[in-house]
C-alpha cells in the first residue's frame, strides 16, 4: 500500500457539503451512509481513481474480463474463473452493503497481514482477494502484479478512505453477517426444498441456475448451484456461513438491511441454506489435503482449529483405535461428514477443544 494511500485512509475528511450530496433512499448504497455513520461514509464517486473505476467494473463483472469468455487464461490453461459470478454476487451493491460481507474497511484490516489456519498462512489483500478467486469463483489465482489485482486493490482502497477520522477499523458495524439462533438440531434440507420454493425460486429459478444477464456477462441474480455456483471450498460452502448470509439478505426483496425486524426466521435460514448446500457444486480435491495441514504459528496444528461445517474430508477431529483424539486423517472422524454438512455443530466444537486439550494443546 503507498504512502499516498495511507495519508488517504487516515486522513481524508469529507465537507458537510459533500458528506450532504452522498444522502441516498431506497437501496442505492449511499442509504447506508445513515447506518455506518459516524465511523464510516461511503465515499464520493466522484474522488475515484481510473484504476478504482476499473476495479469498481472487474469487481461488479468479474466474469467478463477473467471468466472462460474473457480470453484471459492462468498459466495453466484454466480460467480465472471458473464459474459465472462475480465479486459482487457475494459482497453485494458493489462491497457496501451492510451485513453483505462488506469490503469498506477491507484495505485497512488486511494492511496488517492476518493468519489463515485454512491455508496457512498470513493474508495481506491480494492473497485474500486470490482467496476468492479459487475458492468463490472456483478458478485460478490472478497474478499479484498485473493490471486487475492492482484495479481491484485501488477499488478496495478507495471504499476505505470512508473511515472517518478518530474511528478504528473494528468500530465499522455490519462488516460482516447477522448470525442466526444456532439449531441444536441438524438442518433440514427436505424442508429446506419447500422454503425454497416458496421464497427463492421466482429470482433464482426451479433449477438454482439464476438470471444471467448477457449483456453486461454478469448474473442478476446468481446461480445457487451447479457449475455456476460459488465452490464447496469456499466460506459460503459452509454451513454456518452461507446460513449466516442468507438470513442478513434473503429473500432480496424482503430484507431491509437496516431493519431486523425483516429478516426470516433464524431456523428457515439454516434449512434452506442446508438444502443448497446438499446440492452438487464446484470443488477442487487438492483442498482435502492441503486445507488446515501444517502448523500455525502459536505451535497448534491447524486440523485442530478446521472449520466444523467444512464438510470435505478430512474432517475433524478423529479418533485412533484405541478411542484416544487424533488429528490422523487414517483415523476415522468422531462425527459422521452428514454432521459436519448439517450440524448440530456444538458437539463438534466441544470435541475439537478436548482433542486440543487431550494432545497438550490450549
Amino acid at each position: 500500500m503507498s504512502h499516498r494511500t495511507l495519508r488517504v485512509l487516515f486522513g481524508l475528511a469529507f465537507s458537510a457539503a459533500a458528506a450532504a450530496a452522498l444522502a441516498g433512499s431506497g437501496t442505492d448504497p449511499a442509504a447506508y451512509n445513515a447506518f455506518y455513520a459516524p465511523a464510516y461514509q461511503i465515499p464520493d464517486p466522484a474522488l475515484m481513481s481510473p484504476a478504482a473505476a476499473r476495479g469498481k467494473d472487474i469487481f461488479r463483472s468479474t466474469y467478463r474480463y477473467l471468466g472462460a469468455e474473457s480470453g484471459n487464461f492462468a498459466a495453466n490453461g484454466k480460467p480465472y474463473v471458473g464459474n459465472k459470478l462475480a465479486c459482487g454476487n457475494c459482497h453485494m451493491d458493489e462491497g457496501t452493503r451492510p451485513y453483505a460481507v462488506p469490503l469498506v474497511v477491507a484495505a485497512i484490516e488486511y494492511a496488517t497481514p492476518q493468519f489463515s489456519a485454512r491455508e496457512n498462512v498470513a493474508r495481506d489483500l491480494p492473497i485474500r482477494i486470490n482467496g476468492c478467486f479459487e475458492r468463490s469463483l472456483a478458478g485460478e489465482m490472478i497474478p499479484t502484479d498485473s493490471e486487475w489485482m492492482k484495479d481491484l486493490i485501488a477499488y478496495v482502497e478507495f471504499l476505505a478512505t470512508g473511515l472517518q477520522p478518530g474511528y478504528t477499523w473494528q468500530q465499522v458495524r455490519g462488516q460482516e453477517t447477522r448470525k442466526p439462533a444456532a439449531l441444536s438440531r441438524a438442518a433440514s434440507p427436505a424442508r429446506g426444498a419447500n422454503i425454497y420454493t416458496e421464497r427463492c425460486r421466482s429470482c433464482h429459478q426451479e433449477d438454482g441456475s439464476g438470471v444471467w444477464r448477457d449483456d453486461e456477462q454478469r448474473f442478476r441474480y446468481p446461480a445457487l448451484w451447479g457449475a455456476n455456483s460459488h465452490g464447496l471450498m469456499a466460506g459460503m460452502g459452509r454451513l454456518q456461513t452461507a446460513a449466516a448470509f442468507v438470513y442478513s439478505n434473503m429473500p432480496h426483496d424482503k430484507v431491509n438491511a437496516l431493519d431486523p425486524t425483516t429478516l426470516m426466521a433464524a431456523e428457515d435460514a439454516w434449512d434452506v441454506t442446508a438444502y443448497l448446500l446438499s446440492l452438487p457444486r464446484p470443488f477442487n480435491p487438492r483442498h482435502i489435503t492441503q486445507d488446515w495441514a501444517g502448523v500455525g504459528p502459536d505451535g497448534v496444528p491447524n486440523a485442530l482449529k478446521r472449520a466444523v461445517d467444512a464438510s470435505y474430508d478430512f474432517t475433524m477431529p478423529r479418533k485412533d483405535a484405541a478411542g484416544a483424539w487424533s488429528i490422523d486423517p487414517a483415523n476415522p472422524p468422531a462425527f459422521p461428514r452428514s454432521q459436519h454438512m448439517y450440524g448440530p455443530f456444538q458437539p463438534i466444537t466441544d470435541a475439537l477443544t478436548q482433542a486440543r486439550q487431550a494432545l497438550g494443546y490450549r
